[in-house]
């Protein structure tokens, strides 16, 4: 008896762990700033490419709910191919694996470039089929947008590109900020050496983009954000820059291939 009370007080505490991380609340019209979702081919619990037709059916659904979205194998168009900050990153996760999970439950999660979390929601199944039972519960997880109301409208209002707030008079930080915004649109374009390469850094409406100085290709889009934060994405490097003391640009990134936070100096060379 009392293994049977030590099993059933741990499947209790497994429940409760998970449940309670499913209270978190998350404003879901945010997802309104983000103009595309990409999904993985392959979510990390799975065995194989798109097992259960799981990752198929999030590209359907999120589809039917308005939202342009692209398989992470699929060719991206221009403007999240130099800007991935465009996207959300869809995810799914599953505890149904445990050894105490006496059904299938997902939390469908969304994530923003930097890996921050933006939304997620909750879907559970008892059917004891694999396939249908992880089918029915993200379908369960994609009842939140009818339970809120939730309409699909890109508003262009992306995290990382909000207009800052304006003010009737201009306190002193005001007029620091105005500066460190005039600062960098005086020193960020230019032309500048990394790896032996040569590129150039141009204003854009949208921000900045960099080229090779040679071939005119683009290579990267920079982005400053409301709080004066240049973000800098490319192909191979996503992740934050600044300036260095003798007027160089430092890029701070994750380098997927070593798995660690590295950095990179973009030398100006006029």
């Amino acid at each position: 008896m009392k293994k049977i009370g030590l099993y059933f007080l741990l499947v209790f505490i497994v429940s409760f762990s998970f449940s309670t991380q499913a209270q978190e609340n998350y404003d879901i019209d945010k997802l309104n700033y983000y103009k595309y979702v990409v999904i993985p081919i392959q979510y990390k619990f799975q065995d194989k490419d798109n097992e259960y037709m799981l990752n198929s059916l999030t590209k359907h659904l999120l589809n039917e709910e308005g939202f342009e979205t692209y398989m992470d194998v699929e060719d991206k168009p221009n403007d999240l191919k130099f800007n991935r900050c465009l996207a959300l990153y869809a995810d799914i996760l599953s505890e149904s694996e445990s050894f105490f999970s006496l059904q299938t439950k997902l939390e469908l999660v969304f994530r923003d470039c930097n890996n921050e979390i933006v939304f997620k929601s909750e879907g559970k199944s008892r059917i004891k089929n694999y396939e249908e039972s992880y089918q029915d519960a993200l379908k369960e997880a994609f009842e939140v947008f009818g339970d809120a109301n939730f309409i699909y409208r890109y508003n262009g209002k992306n995290n990382y590109d909000q207009p800052r707030s304006i003010k009737e008079e201009k306190s002193v930080s005001e007029q620091a900020e105005v500066a460190q915004i005039d600062e960098i649109e005086h020193n960020l374009p230019g032309t500048y050496s990394l790896f032996n390469e040569k590129y150039k850094i141009d204003k854009i409406e949208a921000g900045y983009i960099m080229r090779n100085a040679e071939s005119g290709d683009r290579k990267a889009f920079i982005n400053v954000t409301s709080d004066h934060s240049i973000l800098f994405n490319s192909e191979k490097m996503n992740g934050k820059m600044k300036f260095t003391s003798d007027g160089n640009l430092e890029i701070e990134y994750f380098n997927n291939d070593t798995g660690k936070l590295e950095k990179a100096t973009l030398y100006k060379v006029n």
